[in-house]
């Protein structure tokens, strides 16, 4: 699968699963701030436990961002078919 076939993917997605997907995004975008958030703060306190927050809650993060992708596209395929 190349680029532009990606790209022709992406604008034929549903208007109902593309509004899910993006407000999924938007969700985890903020979840990753906050993690963000939390780690900055543990540069300034120098406190373990803030780090090891932050860096669950930014894994976490990016892996709702990746389900949220990959889950608008395969309910865009089941619902294509």
């Amino acid at each position: 699968m190349n680029f532009q076939e990606i790209i022709n993917s992406l604008k034929q997605i549903d208007k109902k699963i593309l509004t899910i997907t993006k407000k999924g995004i938007k969700f985890s975008a903020i979840f990753c701030l906050i993690a963000v958030y939390i780690l900055a703060t543990y540069i300034t306190i120098g406190e373990p436990l803030a780090y090891y927050i932050g860096i669950s809650l930014l894994k976490s993060g990016m892996f709702f961002i990746t389900g949220f992708l990959v889950c608008g596209f395969a309910f865009n395929k089941i619902m294509g078919e």
